[in-house]
């Protein structure tokens, strides 16, 4: 078995040597925190900021392998930093949700069409959101359960 293929004990494999596998994107603390929690119960790894401004900075360097982002923000909106994560070749393999109280279908279709993945509308249950991430990175719920 390959090194990159190799499971780790309380770990989820991967097939990339990323720091972490989720960065996510919004500007509110607690929300940011609170889905980094959730996320790491699965044993996947996450890491957030608040600062849009060094989010895409944080993204080239570390290339994690899912974004999860928040449309409004208080420097760079969502969508701009979505088109340059999927304008970059470095960073345009990196998965995106979308998740946004933003209820507007132009909203959507706009990130659709900038590469987004997955559109959430907050707040969605947790269940949800887990499962996307896990689809999107294609972990069977197994893996999880045995972690």
């Amino acid at each position: 078995m390959s090194k990159s293929n190799r499971k780790t004990e309380n770990s989820v494999p991967s097939v990339h040597n990323h720091k972490y596998d989720i960065f996510v994107v919004d500007d509110n603390f607690d929300q940011a925190n609170i889905m980094k929690l959730l996320i790491e119960q699965t044993g996947l790894k996450a890491k957030f900021t608040t600062k849009s401004e060094i989010a895409y900075q944080t993204i080239l360097k570390d290339k994690p392998r899912l974004v999860i982002l928040d449309l409004m923000m208080p420097e760079i909106d969502g969508l701009k930093l979505l088109k340059k994560i999927k304008d970059n070749p470095l960073t345009q393999e990196v998965k995106i949700i979308i998740y946004s109280g933003k209820l507007y279908d132009s909203d959507r279709r706009k990130a659709f069409m900038l590469g987004a993945d997955i559109f959430l509308t907050k707040p969605t249950r947790s269940h949800i959101l887990l499962d996307s991430i896990m689809s999107l990175l294609q972990i069977e719920q197994h893996e999880i359960l045995q972690n």
